[in-house]
């Protein structure tokens, strides 16, 4: 198991709409146990960890605001998936040089 999976993960669902669109609805046992049965390997706490890791990035260094309940980054999750949000809001922010830091 690990992050790099995750981050894996993120990179085909944003350029594999048809798997994307199978994963969206799904709730977090499920994408971990279906997500493993097409080879990418991770548990819940590496795939929070990497999600927030880009969260606190994104807010602190991109928006420049403190975590809290009014960062303005919580404002883009609404009326999405959670899976739609990481990857539109989130994964699809960083370059792949970028992505390397959630690795750790």
């Amino acid at each position: 198991m690990s992050k790099e999976s995750v981050i894996d993960f993120f990179r085909v669902c944003y350029r594999d709409t048809t798997l994307f669109a199978k994963f969206e609805q799904k709730n977090l046992p499920e994408v971990i146990l279906h997500a493993k049965s097409l080879g990418y390997s991770f548990n819940g706490e590496e795939l929070a960890e990497v999600i927030g890791g880009m969260e606190a990035q994104i807010i602190t260094e991109r928006m420049g605001e403190a975590i809290d309940a009014n960062s303005s980054l919580w404002r883009r999750m609404w009326g999405k998936s959670r899976l739609q949000y990481v990857v539109e809001e989130l994964f699809q922010t960083f370059s792949e040089a970028e992505l390397k830091q959630f690795l750790n």
